[in-house]
């Protein structure tokens, strides 16, 4: 027996949970992703690249984990064994559903209208980048030893022109 069939609920909100995480439209982890690599893309290209791919590898491990985990076949292991196999699962009463449930509310409701959560963000941030900023301009450049990319940092690791 699949463990789909005794558990469709959680197999579904599992399939939810892989989609939102591999960032399809609608679901919170788009509009995340899109952010970092809308905004990484200009001065980072290749690692944005990697992150891209990286987020590609993680849809097909959650892909692959969800076929073995919700359309493998039950207790395989036990049936080479010889052994009886009991594949009765319980149901998953309501109270287990609600927070679950909830989750999946938030997930697009997120994801349809990202601005009620970056609303939040977006104070503190620019804040973060003004005092980063600053604390960049002001700080003496530390000469780098020969040899090295020529790349100008500050005493405090920052470097200014990744700041403008």
């Amino acid at each position: 027996m699949a463990p789909e069939r005794g558990l469709p609920f959680i197999g579904s909100l599992m399939v939810l949970g892989a989609m939102a995480s591999a960032g399809i439209p609608g679901m919170m982890g788009f509009i995340s992703e899109f952010i970092v690599f809308r905004g990484s893309f200009e001065r980072f290209v290749p690692q944005t690249l990697l992150c891209m791919v990286g987020s590609g590898l993680t849809a097909v491990y959650f892909l692959l984990m969800i076929n073995r985990v919700f359309f493998g076949r039950l207790g395989v292991a036990l049936e080479m064994l010889g052994r009886p196999l009991d594949t009765s699962l319980p149901g998953v009463k309501w109270r287990d559903r609600a927070p679950a449930l909830a989750l999946v509310l938030l997930i697009f409701a997120f994801g349809l209208q990202p601005e009620w959560m970056t609303r939040w963000m977006e104070s503190s941030t620019t804040t973060f980048l003004a005092r980063a900023e600053q604390v960049a301009l002001s700080a003496p450049v530390v000469p780098l030893p020969p040899g090295l990319a020529p790349m100008a940092t500050t005493a405090h690791g920052l470097n200014p022109h990744m700041l403008k």
